[in-house]
């Protein structure tokens, strides 16, 4: 099985928070995670009555537009510092309805217990691929244990739908880094874990290694 270093991964997010600038891309991948964020947060269907849970929140973008929905947000990531930055936006915007705390898919009441919150949709953006495929697994069935039903996951990442090797020189495009610190599934893998959860699926292809996965839970 691949390595996963939760504590790399860790470092890897603290530094990226620390570089200034570091959201504001204008080099094709970011075209790429844009369109990936945007699709997975429409897939989301929020109403006013959600609670969304946002895995791997990073600096919080996602989850205070969220919050300007529905009545509740929890934001949870592994790196503290993007967790600060989180907060201090969500401060500056006067937003009260969003809680940052740490956590991670394998652990992610670490600081909350997420099971009174009565969360209705999960969100997944660019994060859950950093699991090797039966962590992968464990985790999603972990976060589908915290969902209400009926209830929504939606997740929006690197997942190949093809052979990722004739697409070596869009690796850097869709954010893969060749198995260094990502191990993305294939499609059918992903599908078929949340298959397993009873969950009724939709998927949007973005890219030949990147899509959306909606999971629906009645």
């Amino acid at each position: 099985m691949p390595t996963y270093d939760r504590k790399r991964i860790t470092r890897l997010f603290d530094e990226k928070t620390e570089e200034k600038n570091a959201l504001k891309q204008t080099e094709p991948r970011a075209t790429v995670l844009e369109k990936v964020s945007q699709t997975a947060f429409e897939q989301l269907e929020l109403k006013s009555t959600d609670v969304l849970l946002d895995v791997g929140t990073g600096t919080g973008d996602t989850a205070l537009a969220a919050a300007s929905i529905c009545c509740q947000v929890i934001g949870i990531d592994v790196s503290r510092k993007s967790l600060e930055k989180a907060r201090q936006k969500a401060s500056w915007k006067n937003i009260q309805s969003v809680t940052f705390a740490y956590g991670a898919f394998e652990e992610p009441c670490a600081e909350l217990d997420l099971h009174s919150y009565n969360i209705t949709k999960i969100l997944a953006v660019y994060s859950l691929h950093h699991l090797p495929d039966p962590l992968k697994k464990e985790s999603l069935h972990t976060l589908t244990e915290l969902l209400r039903r009926p209830g929504r996951v939606v997740i929006g990442d690197i997942m190949f739908f093809e052979d990722p090797e004739p697409y070596r020189e869009e690796f850097e495009k869709v954010y893969y880094d060749n198995g260094d610190t990502d191990f993305p599934s294939s499609i059918d893998y992903l599908t078929n874990c949340l298959k397993e959860l009873g969950a009724h699926i939709h998927v949007e292809r973005i890219h030949p290694l990147v899509g959306v996965v909606r999971a629906d839970f009645v």
